[in-house]
C-alpha cells in the first residue's frame, strides 16, 4: 500500500477512484433525497386532497339543501385553495358535479332515485426547491362520489297537510288507529279515547310523529309514553305539498294523450312490468226529456211536466299498451288503475284517480308482507309502486265494464278483505281555499240511498227505464227539492240501483298515504258533526259538492206502484252500521329507503331541505370530467 501512495501512477488513479466513489455517493444520496421529497410532497398532496375532497361533497351536499334542489344536474363553480410553506407552494383545483341518478341504498339492498355528487382534486403547479422537477399537474389525483337522497312523502305512513276533513271538521286517530311508520302534519293532530283497539282506547303510534302544530285531545291529557312509542315532536318546520307532481311531469311517459281532458277516462290494467289500457270518452248525448206523472209506471194519474236534462254517455275504446316499468307514467285526464305490477313504476293522474280493484306487487303474494318484517314473509327486493293524483285517489264504488258493459263490484267484500294497496299514495290536490276540492284518500258514493230500477210490465215485457226521473222534478229547483230518502240521479256511479252496498269491507293497505286533507274511509249514515240543513229525513238536501247528501243513509224504501223494497245492505261477510270501509294500514318499510319513480319529494318551507346521505366511495379518477 505504502509503495502505491508513493507511485505517482498509482496515485492518481486511487484519487480518480476515490472521486467516482465519491460523486456516485453524492448522486444516490441525492437521488434519495429528491425522492424522499417528491414522495413527501405527494404523500401531502393525497392527505391534503383527501381533506378537499371531503370539504367538497360537504360544500355540495349543503348547497343543494339550501337551493332546494330538484333539477336533473348542476357544476360547481371550480375552487382553487393555496397552500404555502417557506419552501413550497401548491395550488389545488376542485372540481365538483351533482348529477340525479339511482344509487345504492338500504345497506345495497335496493336502488332508489338520488343525487350523486362527484368531486375531482388534482393539484397545479407550484413554486419553491420541491416543484423544480415536477410536472404541471401532480400525478396525485383524488376522485370520489357520494350519494345522497332527498326523502320523498312515501317515507311517511301518513302525511296530511291539514289534519281536517273536506267539510273543515277535526279528525282525530283513536282506538282503532295503529300506525306503523313516521307521521307529519303541517297543523295540529288531533287524538280521542274512543273506539276500541288494544291500548284502553287510544291509538298507538310506533312510528315518530311530527307536528307543525301541537298534539290536542278531545278525551283530556292522553298517555304520551303510551300513544307515541317512538317519541312526537311539536312545533317543527312545516313541509311544502306542491299541488303538481313536477318530477312526473317532467319524466313521465303520457299514457292516452299529453292534452288535459276532464272528459276523458284513461282505464289501465297492468299485468306486471306491461300495462294494457282502455280510453273512455264522456260524451254530451244530447237532450233528454222525462214527462212527469202522478203515478208512474205505467203513466197513470195526472201528467204534470216534463223534465228536460241533457244525458251523458262514456264511448270506450282500445286504449294504449306499453311498459310502465323502471319510469314514471302520467294521464292527462281523470283515471281508472288496477292489476299487478312488476318493477319500480308510478302511475299520476292529473284528474281524480279512482282504484277499481286491488292493485298490488307481482313479487309479493296478495296478504303478505313486502318487506319482510313479518315472520314468514319474503323481502320483495324488486317491486315498487308509487300512485300520484293531482286531484283525489277514490276506492271506486262499482263500475260498468267497457268490454261486456256488465256492473261490478269488486272493492266491496268482507271485513278480511275489500280491497288491497300495495302502494305509496298521494292526493296532492289544492282547492285554492275549498276544502271540499282539496286532496284526499277517500272512498266513493259515501252516502248510498235506494233508487228505482227498469222493470218490466205487462204481458209484451215493456220496460219502463228512468223511473225516478218520471216522477220527481228534475234538476231540482229550491220549491221541488230532490227528496231524501232516494239517490240523486247518477250520484251512484251505478245509478239507478234498488239494494246499496253499505259496509265494504277493509282497506289493507301496505304503502304510505300523503294527502292534502284527511279523507273520509268511513262514514255515519248521518253526520252530526256536519248535519244537513234539512235534517237526516226525507226532506233532506242535495248538494253533493258540499257533502249534503240527503237524508240518513240505507234507509229501505217501499216503491209505492211496484211494491218492492230498496234499501242498503252490507257486503257479504262486512259488519259493520255505517258505510265504507274499516282501515288495516301497514307501513312498507322499504319506503324508508326507496322512492318509487319521481314521486314527490318533500321539502322544508322556508329552510334546509334535509338529504339523507348514502356510501361514500373514493374511485379511480375517470380520465375526463
Amino acid at each position: 500500500m505504502y509503495k502505491i501512495l508513493r507511485n505517482q501512477r498509482g496515485n492518481i488513479a486511487l484519487a480518480l477512484a476515490l472521486a467516482v466513489v465519491g460523486v456516485m455517493s453524492g448522486i444516490t444520496m441525492a437521488s434519495l433525497a429528491y425522492k424522499d421529497t417528491i414522495d413527501a410532497r405527494y404523500d401531502f398532496d393525497s392527505i391534503q386532497q383527501l381533506h378537499f375532497l371531503r370539504s367538497e361533497v360537504s360544500r355540495a351536499h349543503s348547497l343543494t339543501q339550501r337551493m332546494d334542489y330538484s333539477g336533473e344536474g348542476y357544476v360547481l363553480p371550480t375552487r382553487f385553495a393555496t397552500i404555502a410553506s417557506s419552501h413550497s407552494k401548491n395550488i389545488y383545483r376542485m372540481q365538483t358535479k351533482v348529477g340525479r341518478e339511482n344509487i345504492s341504498t338500504g345497506g345495497g339492498l335496493y336502488f332508489s332515485q338520488g343525487y350523486n355528487i362527484k368531486s375531482l382534486i388534482n393539484t397545479n403547479r407550484g413554486v419553491g426547491s420541491t416543484t423544480l422537477f415536477g410536472n404541471r399537474l401532480s400525478v396525485v389525483k383524488t376522485y370520489g362520489e357520494k350519494g345522497i337522497r332527498r326523502n320523498s312523502f312515501a317515507g311517511y305512513h301518513y302525511f296530511t297537510d291539514t289534519d281536517q276533513s273536506t267539510n273543515s271538521t277535526n279528525v282525530y286517530f283513536w282506538g282503532p288507529d295503529v300506525i306503523y311508520g313516521k307521521v307529519h302534519s303541517n297543523t295540529d293532530i288531533w287524538l280521542k279515547q274512543a273506539g276500541g283497539g288494544t291500548n284502553n282506547g287510544w291509538p298507538t303510534f310506533y312510528g315518530p310523529v311530527y307536528t307543525a302544530g301541537q298534539i290536542q285531545s278531545f278525551s283530556g291529557t292522553p298517555p304520551y309514553a303510551q300513544v307515541f312509542r317512538a317519541g312526537y315532536w311539536e312545533h317543527v318546520s312545516q313541509l311544502e305539498f306542491n299541488p303538481t307532481a313536477e318530477l312526473i311531469r317532467a319524466h313521465g311517459a303520457a299514457v292516452g294523450g299529453t292534452n288535459y281532458d276532464p272528459n276523458k277516462i284513461v282505464y289501465v290494467i297492468a299485468t306486471g312490468s306491461s300495462y294494457n289500457s282502455w280510453i273512455g270518452s264522456i260524451v254530451n248525448a244530447g237532450p233528454d226529456t222525462a214527462d212527469v206523472w202522478t203515478q208512474y209506471p205505467p203513466r197513470q194519474g195526472t201528467y204534470l211536466f216534463r223534465n228536460r236534462f241533457t244525458r251523458y254517455d262514456t264511448l270506450w275504446q282500445a286504449g294504449p299498451t306499453g311498459n310502465g316499468a323502471g319510469h314514471s307514467n302520467i294521464v292527462y285526464s281523470k283515471m281508472w288503475l288496477k292489476g299487478h305490477f312488476s318493477g319500480s313504476q308510478t302511475w299520476c293522474a292529473v284528474d281524480t284517480l279512482y282504484l277499481t280493484d286491488n292493485v298490488y306487487l307481482s313479487n309479493t303474494q296478495l296478504g303478505q308482507c313486502p318487506d319482510g318484517t313479518v315472520s314468514g314473509s319474503v323481502l320483495n327486493r324488486s317491486d315498487f309502486l308509487g300512485i300520484v293524483s293531482e286531484k283525489t285517489i277514490l276506492v271506486q264504488y262499482g263500475y260498468r265494464d267497457p268490454q261486456d258493459s256488465l256492473r261490478y263490484k269488486p272493492n266491496c267484500g268482507s271485513d278480511s278483505d275489500g280491497i288491497w294497496i300495495y302502494a305509496a299514495l298521494c292526493a296532492l290536490g289544492d282547492g285554492a281555499g275549498d276544502s271540499h276540492r282539496d286532496g284526499v284518500f277517500t272512498f266513493e258514493y259515501q252516502r248510498p240511498h235506494p233508487s228505482t230500477p227498469a222493470v218490466r210490465i205487462g204481458t209484451n215485457n215493456y220496460v219502463w227505464d228512468k223511473i225516478d226521473l218520471h216522477r220527481r222534478r228534475y234538476p231540482q229547483t229550491a220549491a221541488a227539492p230532490w227528496p231524501g230518502n232516494i239517490d240523486f240521479p247518477w250520484y251512484n256511479p251505478l245509478w239507478p240501483e234498488r239494494i246499496v252496498t253499505m259496509e265494504r269491507g277493509t282497506i289493507n293497505l301496505w304503502g304510505s298515504v300523503a294527502q292534502r286533507r284527511r279523507g273520509f274511509v268511513h262514514r255515519n249514515v248521518a253526520d252530526s258533526e256536519y248535519p244537513n240543513p234539512g235534517g237526516n229525513g226525507a226532506g233532506a238536501i242535495w248538494n253533493i259538492p258540499l257533502d249534503y247528501t240527503g237524508g240518513t243513509a240505507g234507509v229501505p224504501v217501499t216503491d209505492p206502484i211496484l211494491g218492492f223494497v230498496g234499501q242498503g245492505i252490507n257486503a257479504t261477510g262486512a259488519t259493520g252500521s255505517g258505510t265504507g270501509y274499516k282501515k288495516n294500514y301497514k307501513f312498507d318499510n322499504r319506503f324508508s329507503f326507496v322512492t318509487p319513480p319521481d314521486f314527490p319529494e318533500v321539502h322544508v318551507r322556508g329552510g334546509l331541505t334535509p338529504f339523507e346521505s348514502e356510501a361514500w366511495t373514493r374511485k379511480k379518477p375517470p380520465q375526463h370530467f
